[in-house]
């Protein structure tokens, strides 16, 4: 039945993508038609040459197959590698020379049709047989032109435990299994009829995906209609064309590419605003192309660099000047290099330093993408008004965080901007709601053609939510606690004019009393008490201080304590106001307070690893924007701040880390006020979520997962006061609770216990949580266990962890430094090691105690024992892990006794180490003994063991020096001859010519074929 359901789903899915003119055939079918020959081809050839012949046929027809070959074959180390390299074929084209009638011709050949989608071949097919190094049998492929482009992945909806991380773990398995398959996929669809999500296969489930609309506008949050909105939001085939072709970006990091595909509301913000471009530049039209307001921390930088991308090859604007003008220089380096990052989709970009610099590109031809501040277009001596620099209307600016310096019109730059480029059109691109920015800003920009607002963005998971709890420390006024005045002015402080003489004065009387001495005691000893109770190994916090004097008064203060880690200071400096001792190095670090450039980008990613010993920052109001550092999870305020500035701070706390489950925001100066204003100014017009932020919700989310995991155990005795027993009683009764878990379900145990243990990181060191937090620690102690277990189960545990899981083993060290369990020694296995599985163990099975668990682990310690000594997969690890499984099956069902089952396993271990004594003495590797088995197997009595032992040396060495990427395929007959060549020569050589010659060569080729498909990764 429950096949059926899913079968179902899987054939609703194939409807939906029919309703929209694609063609439909069952994997099997493929085959039956001619058009796939072999269980290794993932692309329709057939298909794809068609799709040539028809679209350039000025290419003769007998150059298609080589032409059809090139775009097929793709140079490259490993799947991801070859997937950019296609991908950029793809979207760019390739020249393609060939000749026709003796003459040598160039071509430029795209394997899609962008333009005309309905020129292109839409094929859906399901139960798609793929032979890779496993066999495997993705749900549903989207074929474009015979090419792969999408894999759909189904799980049953009817089925409890069957989820849409079910589906994500066997995406992730596939690409070590079927990795051919993923070198043409432009991204991946994972559901379980509730939850629909669009990602790269390469990319962690956080950064996976919700479509939650079909036509941009109406977002629909209901969670029945998820596949329908994805399929006819996304999968309209103009859509899904424009959606691979300009909202898919490889962001170059170094050593690495990092694929991005856009989220909904990017793709349908950027499709408006290049329609409004076209509208504003047209020659009617009004230079006002509109506001683009999406939440902080959504992925602004990347909408900014997929609407430039698409722009700057617009046929309506006929080659146009991106100038994309930015407000502050820190701002400025994070969205400078997300497009630099972005080269291979928007080209070169130009970055004006200086003025003049900036004016000699705008005065020269179209095509540029320039980086500026705004205030480059100031006036040079002398000038009354900026000089013209060009009358062309197909220039397009850009403003970052559309703010006040934009709004400047009395001879401000803003002004001279307009000057300088009378007919360009405006965009403002902003992550802060319109109401806060100033009432003109809709006047300078026009309307607002898009939002998205953060209440959205924490439902879509886009943000993680923000937690708010107040330790507010008064101020230290005249010996007494803070007063009416007082309060009034940490509220008034930003609502006034910053230039204003009236708030400069409000601001130097307040950072006084803020900044006194018992107060930063007091401060420091909060913020270290709460960091060192709240923070695991690898968050980071964020300290914001009124005033350059306050921060490094304050960086002593915490300097003075030994439980401070270590902390930095990042402020400006002003050398005509600077003391000496902020520019000389600290004690205990390598920077002083002001730091270059270059030690700020140092701090800066030394604050972003995980695992390096700076945890805590202190900022003035640098780093309060466009400063992204994902495991940065606390944000302790003692600066009032007000609106956009407020929201922008708090935005610095809520990016999706794994293993994250919100920011928490501290409060030492009372913003609580302003906080409320501010988001619900954030959350839009007529949203329904008004952004209560208090700590109490973070509570409740820990007491119902805590109430999840409770369910597994039922009624236990000493939950909490389990650290009052005894050693030995305490290990007996963990031992119990583990052997429970592994009885029952547990997978989706170990999966609720890490839900569990992100909501109580968030609210560890809160006094209503703190009593609660033994018993945690028992669950976590189970789980680390159970886990152990079931990744002993799973080899290719290690390569599919998450980075959530990765970093949670990083707590499980942590926790068991405190409370270690040896859950052999509780089992009675005094060594884990296979060794124990002798006569006198066998004696001692008459105990009863943990009989369950300690066959399990046993069980663990054999298959690990089988595993060094055999290849994975190969026969022997296959027949010794089949009997195995049989034994234990035979022990549950009470065919056989514990005893029974042990004296099996010492047998097996026996076999086992005769084996590799065997090996050992002939000198074979593992990869060797496979060769040595396939001959031996043919029943040749003239050979004795050391003649074959030489023998397969040399062949091997031979054989591996020959081989290359893709060998087997069909298309690389040459290379395939080439092996079979070199391993005929070493057999003759050694004396082995006839039948004998023919039957030993086609015995290694099979096994070669079987080793070594995947070279060079299995190498």
């Amino acid at each position: 039945m429950g096949r059926l359901m899913e079968s179902d789903f899987e054939e609703t899915t194939i409807e939906r993508l029919t309703g929209l003119d694609y063609i439909y055939l069952h994997g099997q079918e493929l085959f039956q038609r001619g058009e796939r020959e072999r269980v290794q081809e993932v692309v329709l050839k057939g298909r794809l040459e068609f799709f040539l012949r028809n679209t350039y046929p000025m290419i003769p027809v007998n150059e298609i197959s080589r032409l059809a070959n090139f775009i097929i074959m793709n140079e490259g180390v490993g799947w991801e590698e070859r997937n950019f390299v296609f991908h950029q074929k793809c979207v760019k084209g390739i020249e393609f020379v060939y000749e026709d009638k003796g003459e040598e011709k160039v071509q430029h050949v795209y394997p899609i049709d962008w333009t005309t989608p309905e020129n292109n071949d839409f094929l859906v097919v399901n139960q798609l047989a793929i032979e890779g190094r496993m066999s495997r049998r993705p749900d549903i492929v989207v074929y474009v032109n015979g090419l792969p482009i999408i894999l759909f992945e189904l799980k049953n909806p009817n089925k409890e435990n069957a989820t849409v991380y079910d589906a994500y773990t066997q995406i992730r398995n596939y690409t070590h299994d079927i990795s051919q398959l993923f070198e043409y996929n432009a991204f991946t669809v994972i559901s379980d009829g509730i939850e629909t999500k669009h990602g790269m296969p390469s990319a962690p489930y956080d950064f996976f995906a919700s479509w939650k609309t079909i036509d941009g506008v109406n977002v629909d949050n209901n969670v029945v209609n998820t596949m329908r909105t994805l399929i006819h939001g996304l999968f309209e085939k103009d859509r899904l064309l424009n959606y691979i072709r300009n909202f898919t970006v490889y962001l170059d990091k170094g050593d690495t590419k990092i694929k991005i595909g856009a989220k909904y509301h990017q793709f349908f913000g950027v499709n408006f605003a290049v329609e409004e471009t076209i509208r504003a530049t047209h020659p009617n039209g009004d230079h006002k192309i509109g506001v683009m307001y999406h939440t902080t921390g959504s992925g602004k930088s990347i909408s900014m660099l997929f609407y430039s991308a698409i722009l700057s090859r617009h046929k309506d604007l006929d080659n146009p000047t991106v100038v994309v003008q930015v407000d502050r220089n820190d701002l400025d380096e994070q969205l400078h290099d997300t497009f630099s990052e972005g080269r291979s989709l928007i080209g070169h970009i130009h970055h004006a330093k200086k003025a003049d610099q900036l004016r000699g590109i705008l005065r020269g031809e179209g095509g540029q993408i320039v980086f500026s501040t705004i205030e480059k277009f100031r006036l040079k001596e002398g000038e009354a008004k900026h000089p013209v620099l060009s009358e062309r209307r197909n220039i397009i600016v850009i403003s970052d965080e559309a703010h006040r310096t934009q709004s400047g019109f009395e001879g401000g730059f803003a002004a001279q901007l307009r000057f300088a480029l009378p007919n360009a059109s405006f965009v403002g691109f902003t992550g802060t709601p319109v109401k806060l920015l100033g009432n003109n800003t809709e006047e300078i920009f026009g309307h607002v053609i898009h939002r998205y607002d953060m209440a959205q963005a924490v439902q879509d998971k886009a943000v993680l939510p923000l937690y708010y709890e107040s330790r507010m420390i008064p101020l230290d006024y005249d010996g007494a606690d803070i007063d009416e005045e007082f309060t009034d002015l940490v509220n008034e402080v930003g609502l006034d004019d910053e230039e204003s003489r009236s708030y400069k004065l409000k601001w130097a009387a307040l950072e006084k009393v803020v900044g006194t001495p018992k107060r930063l005691q007091r401060l420091s000893k909060s913020i270290l008490d709460h960091f060192n109770k709240a923070a695991d190994p690898f968050q980071k916090g964020m300290i914001v201080c009124m005033s350059r004097q306050v921060a490094v008064r304050l960086y002593d203060e915490l300097k003075k304590h030994d439980n401070c880690p270590e902390v930095e200071v990042i402020m400006t400096g002003d050398v005509s106001k600077d003391p000496d001792s902020w520019r000389g190095i600290n004690p205990g670090s390598k920077y002083a307070h002001i730091k270059t450039k270059e030690e700020q980008e140092e701090v800066k990613g030394r604050l972003k690893k995980t695992d390096d010993p700076l945890k805590l920052v202190i900022v003035v109001s640098m780093w309060l924007t466009g400063f992204d550092v994902p495991n940065l999870s606390f944000l302790y305020v003692d600066k009032p701040m007000k609106g956009h500035n407020l929201i922008q701070a708090i935005a610095r706390v809520n990016r999706v880390f794994p293993g994250k489950e919100g920011g928490l925001i501290v409060d030492f100066i009372g913003i609580a006020t302003s906080l409320k204003e501010a988001t619900n100014q954030y959350t839009g017009d007529n949203a329904t979520n008004d952004m209560d932020i208090d700590v109490d919700q973070a509570i409740g989310v820990f007491n119902n997962k805590l109430e999840e995991v409770r369910k597994y155990f039922g009624d236990i005795e000493h939950r909490d006061d389990w650290r009052s027993l005894s050693k030995v009683s305490r290990d007996d009764l963990i031992a119990d609770l583990i052997n429970d878990q592994l009885n029952g379900d547990p997978e989706a145990f170990v999966e609720d216990c890490v839900k569990l243990e992100k909501a109580y990181k968030l609210v560890k060191h809160i006094d209503k949580v703190i009593p609660y937090s033994d018993e945690v620690t028992l669950y976590q102690m189970v789980r680390i266990q159970v886990r152990k277990y079931l990744s002993a189960q799973n080899n290719d545990f290690k390569s599919i962890q998450t980075v959530e899981e990765r970093l949670n083993s990083l707590i499980d060290q942590h926790l068991e430094s405190k409370e270690p369990v040896d859950i052999y020694k509780v089992a009675g296995i005094e060594k884990p090691d296979i060794s124990i599985l002798d006569e006198e163990f066998l004696k001692d099975m008459q105990k009863e105690d943990h009989e369950d668990l300690r066959l399990k682990l046993l069980k663990k310690l054999l298959e690990d024992h089988i595993q060094v000594n055999f290849k994975r997969n190969s026969p022997k690890e296959k027949q010794m892990r089949e009997l195995l499984e049989k034994t234990l099956k035979d022990y549950h069902n009470r065919i056989i006794q514990a005893a029974d089952v042990v004296r099996m396993m010492a047998d097996m271990k026996n076999e086992v180490n005769e084996e590799a004594d065997f090996r050992k003495d002939l000198g074979l590797s593992d990869e060797e003994v496979e060769f040595y088995k396939a001959i031996t197997s043919l029943k040749m009595d003239a050979f004795d063991n050391k003649f074959l032992a030489d023998l397969i040396h040399k062949v091997v060495k031979e054989l591996k020096k020959n081989l290359s990427q893709d060998w087997t395929s069909e298309h690389r007959k040459n290379i395939y001859a080439k092996v079979n060549m070199s391993v005929k020569k070493v057999l003759m050589n050694e004396g082995i010519k006839g039948q004998q010659l023919i039957f030993i060569t086609k015995a290694i080729m099979e096994e070669a074929k079987e080793q070594y498909k995947d070279w060079p990764q299995n190498a």
